[in-house]
């Protein structure tokens, strides 16, 4: 495997697919760890229920595969809401998540600012995302997992925009500052990070010390690709990465639907390119 990276497969893609056959799959690809989306049908997560972890963690050691990261999928809740009933919910939401992360065995939680009001002012949006995580943090300290926030697609992507904030290296760092805690750093999206302007360099040279997962995605203003079919220079991040020093774990996580229907492909693709050194 280049350069040593432990390369975390998921079930991001594998919606359309029963949580067994994508499993099975992942673990025919010689997968070890997973970057673990709870979205149905594979696992029931909301703010007032969640599922058996204990048989789902059963069902990944019965295949050799370990949930090292869970990344919840985002549906309506907002780190960005504003006090009322989303914000509970979405407080509810993710301490659940967590929870189901430590049960898993797994120690960091991803989450980021999708779902973010796109008429309220940008400074208020910061200040309330701040808040939601500063109260998310303690649950996440009660039972060593990490949060981990991600870089979202903004408004210069205007066919999956997700948020109009949290997007640039900068203003995660400003929310890093203001929580201020060892239970909360940041996931690097290569996708999200090119389309706002930022690259390797310099994002490490900002955030590389809370850096505690890379999500290795091809991609350009539209969303995310597999590797090869989008119009990032995959090869230049690799070598950007290992010059940065980082030595964590590679997600190959894929948002979006575009491959329901050959899930497998991305990861294939992928791991194709990184087995053989980092090209296609």
């Amino acid at each position: 495997m280049t350069r040593n990276w432990e390369l975390l497969g998921s079930n991001s893609t594998y919606s359309h697919v029963p949580l067994e056959a994508c499993l099975d799959d992942l673990a025919a690809m010689e997968l070890t760890a997973l970057d673990f989306v709870p979205q149905a049908p594979h696992f029931w997560c909301s703010h007032t229920e969640m599922g058996d972890a204990a048989a789902l963690r059963r069902m990944l050691e019965a295949r050799g595969l370990r949930a090292s990261v869970v990344t919840p999928p985002p549906y309506r809740y907002s780190i960005t809401a504003p006090a009322g009933m989303q914000r509970q919910a979405t407080l509810d939401y993710y301490r659940r998540c967590i929870l189901l992360a430590a049960s898993l065995g797994a120690d960091r939680v991803v989450l980021g600012a999708e779902g973010a009001c796109w008429d309220l002012e940008r400074d208020r949006l910061l200040d309330q995302a701040a808040e939601q995580l500063d109260r998310l943090c303690p649950t996440a300290a009660a039972v060593g997992v990490k949060l981990l926030l991600m870089p979202v697609l903004g408004p210069d992507a205007p066919l999956a925009a997700q948020s109009p904030v949290l997007g640039p290296a900068e203003e995660l760092m400003g929310v890093i500052r203001r929580v201020d805690s060892p239970w909360l750093g940041v996931c690097l999206d290569t996708n999200a990070m090119s389309v706002w302007g930022d690259d390797i360099p310099g994002w490490f040279a900002r955030l590389g010390a809370c850096t505690h997962l890379v999500r290795l995605c091809d991609g350009n203003y539209h969303g995310w690709r597999a590797w090869g079919e989008g119009c990032l220079p995959m090869d230049r991040y690799l070598e950007q990465l290992e010059a940065a020093g980082y030595r964590g774990e590679l997600s190959l996580l894929l948002p979006g639907e575009r491959y329901v229907d050959r899930p497998g492909h991305p990861l294939r693709q992928a791991l194709a390119a990184l087995r053989t050194g980092g090209r296609t």
